[in-house]
C-alpha cells in the first residue's frame, strides 16, 4: 500500500531497501473459535478453511475460548499435527449436536428425462 491512498496518514518505514506501511496489530478482548479436535490441555487442530482466520485470532486475543468438535485428553494428539498450542487457549469445551450441512442443495427436482419406448 506504500505510494497510495492506503498509506495516507500512516507510518512509512523503509526495511531492505523497500518501503512498507506500519498497521497496528488486531488486538481483541475475547475470540471465540471452533476447531476439530482438541485436547484438555487447550492444543487444538483445525480443519479445512477453519485454518484460514482462527489461528490469527488465538493468538490476537487476551482469552481465548475454544468450542471442540472433539475433545481428547492431554498428551493424545500428535505434536505434529497441532495448529495452536494450549498457551494461547484460556477455554475449551466439546460441542454437541453439529450441523453437518451439504454443500450443494437441490431447490426443485430433478428434471427426468423422456423415455424412449
Amino acid at each position: 500500500g506504500y505510494g497510495t491512498e492506503v498509506a495516507l496518514g500512516k507510518e512509512t518505514r523503509e526495511f531492505d531497501g523497500k518501503m512498507y506501511v506500519l498497521e497496528e496489530a488486531f488486538k481483541a478482548d475475547f475470540s471465540f473459535v471452533k476447531a476439530w479436535k482438541g485436547d484438555e490441555a487447550g492444543n487444538l487442530i483445525f480443519k479445512g478453511t477453519a485454518r484460514n482466520f482462527n489461528p490469527c485470532m488465538c493468538g490476537a486475543a487476551q482469552i481465548t475460548v475454544a468450542e471442540v468438535e472433539e475433545l481428547v485428553p492431554a498428551g493424545h494428539l500428535n505434536p505434529n499435527d497441532i495448529h495452536i498450542p494450549g498457551i494461547f487457549v484460556q477455554r475449551v469445551f466439546q460441542g454437541s449436536n453439529y450441523e453437518k450441512r451439504i454443500e450443494q442443495r437441490t431447490v426443485r427436482s430433478k428434471i427426468q428425462s423422456p423415455s424412449k419406448t
